[in-house]
């Protein structure tokens, strides 16, 4: 990819911690597994590269947290910032490639440009996709005003407001409490059985009418989250039922997916870090086949009970004890990387069948449903897992993005159909 030389922040040096979510992430990155993800503007007209670059340099300057670099100590990671460069490249390559640290400080978000798009890719240790999207927000604003788009309403996505101490909060430490249980552990779980492609991406989006799903959800009982993760568990059930004969290849029994909270919906805070946790809907095919109702229900009662308040805090507690250990701390990094990793991959990829991660419906104004035709979330590449939906809705346009690194596509062919069968047309979309 080539590279052009963009906008610096004019905020002052500072450093800060790994919020605790992201305290794994540096020692479980790889190649594959690179722990980016995407966001994507498809915009009415060519990019103005000029405009893109004056556009960049303000959102930085309204958001210097995310001008910050990874920097490797003795025994944890840091962020540093000494008002580095943020890169605007030309998008040419594959999505959501690794951010590659060696010999070279730079920013953890880059933006990059194509003849229609414009995007932005954050490695995970920096923000989740809530804190991302906010950043994005203020870009696409920025770009807008700029570009001669009316824009009446100034708020938090504008650039031109203040940055506030409290978005670089760690809010995961903040909600803390040493007093509380800890969740009980989870079993591995189902992994669709196909080869991992080596040097492949595939990302397959699909376009559906928002209303019209959040109608069909509506008439189950359900929210449009727990619609599509049904239909990702009975997908998932299929490819189970179809390749079950194969023994050596199908060996857990238990179909679980990630669905991502945001706990800033339940806990206060305007941090821009990460500040999510999961929730794991299952089914156990020990028990038998499951009906597309009975996986409804499933899904719905167990999101409702694991998003109580109460439940999140004791998920907290877990993951901030482990950081708090004092054999965690005082054990080099170049030791911790390796028990990290191992962790990462055995006792968190390992449990879980899929991810499916929807940011919800975006709020952009003024002149913006002019400006912006699709946006579209690529999550990080799968690892274990194999296959990821990333979901958002912006001007009634619900664009679900598949991340494929198999050579298979039955999983989306099965969602696709369903959805069909359901009632609701889909266009798939160029990548």
């Amino acid at each position: 990819m080539s590279s052009f030389v963009g906008p610096k922040s004019d905020a002052k040096d500072f450093w800060l911690r790994l919020d605790n979510a992201a305290k794994i992430f540096p020692s479980g990155t790889n190649k594959k597994r690179t722990l980016v993800f995407r966001f994507t503007a498809e915009i009415c007209k060519p990019v103005n590269f000029g405009i893109l670059q004056e556009a960049t340099r303000l959102t930085a300057t309204r958001y210097p947290y995310f001008t910050m670099h990874l920097r490797r100590g003795f025994f944890w990671y840091w962020l540093d910032s000494e008002n580095p460069e943020l890169t605007i490249v030309q998008d040419t390559g594959l999505p959501c490639q690794a951010f590659h640290f060696s010999g070279k400080e730079m920013p953890l978000c880059r933006i990059l440009t194509r003849t229609d798009q414009i995007s932005a890719e954050f490695y995970h240790v920096l923000a989740d996709g809530y804190g991302a999207m906010e950043f994005f927000k203020t870009l696409l604003t920025a770009y807008a005003e700029l570009s001669g788009y009316a824009l009446p309403d100034k708020g938090f996505s504008h650039y031109s407001e203040s940055s506030h101490e409290e978005e670089t909060e760690d809010a995961y430490n903040h909600y803390f409490d040493p007093k509380l249980p800890a969740p009980l552990q989870l079993s591995r779980a189902y992994h669709i059985p196909y080869p991992v492609l080596r040097s492949e991406l595939r990302i397959i989006p699909l376009e559906v009418n928002s209303e019209l799903v959040r109608q069909k959800a509506k008439s189950l009982g359900i929210s449009l989250t727990e619609y599509l993760a049904s239909i990702y568990l009975w997908s998932l059930q299929e490819i189970y039922n179809r390749t079950r004969h194969i023994r050596r290849l199908v060996r857990r029994p238990v179909i679980r997916v990630q669905v991502p909270v945001n706990l800033r919906s339940l806990f206060p805070t305007r941090s821009l870090r990460n500040f999510s946790l999961f929730v794991t809907p299952e089914i156990d095919m020990r028990l038998g086949q499951y009906t597309f109702e009975e996986i409804t229900r499933i899904v719905h009662y167990y999101m409702q009970h694991q998003t109580d308040p109460k439940l999140m805090r004791k998920r907290i507690y877990k993951n901030v004890r482990n950081e708090k250990s004092l054999f965690i701390k005082l054990v080099p990094l170049v030791i911790k990387n390796r028990i990290l990793n191992y962790y990462f991959k055995r006792s968190g990829m390992a449990l879980y069948s899929g991810l499916i991660t929807n940011l919800g419906r975006i709020e952009l104004k003024g002149d913006m449903e002019i400006l912006v035709q699709r946006l579209r979330l690529i999550p990080p590449p799968p690892d274990l897992s194999k296959v990821g939906i990333g979901a958002i809705t912006w001007n009634q346009k619900l664009v679900l993005s598949f991340v494929n690194s198999t050579p298979s596509n039955l999983l989306e062919k099965i969602f696709l159909d369903y959805l069909v069968q359901d009632g609701i047309p889909v266009k798939i979309i160029k990548p």
